[in-house]
């Protein structure tokens, strides 16, 4: 798994940017990304509510 930004733009002009943890998987001998969760806009997140979900996420890590 892994996080990534997709960018979805308006007829205006405007982009949003919207962060999701995606999983990669191979079927059938090619890559599909399942996205897994949308976190939200990028602009919208408050400041510091990533650093507190890393933080939370890590008690289940092996490292």
């Amino acid at each position: 798994m892994y996080a990534r930004t997709k960018i979805f733009k308006k007829k205006d002009g405007t982009e949003r940017i919207y962060l999701q943890i995606v999983e990669g998987r191979r079927e059938k001998g090619r890559v599909r990304q399942k996205v897994i969760a949308t976190l939200g806009r990028l602009d919208l997140l408050k400041e510091g509510t990533l650093d507190r979900l890393i933080e939370s996420l890590k008690k289940y890590s092996s490292n």
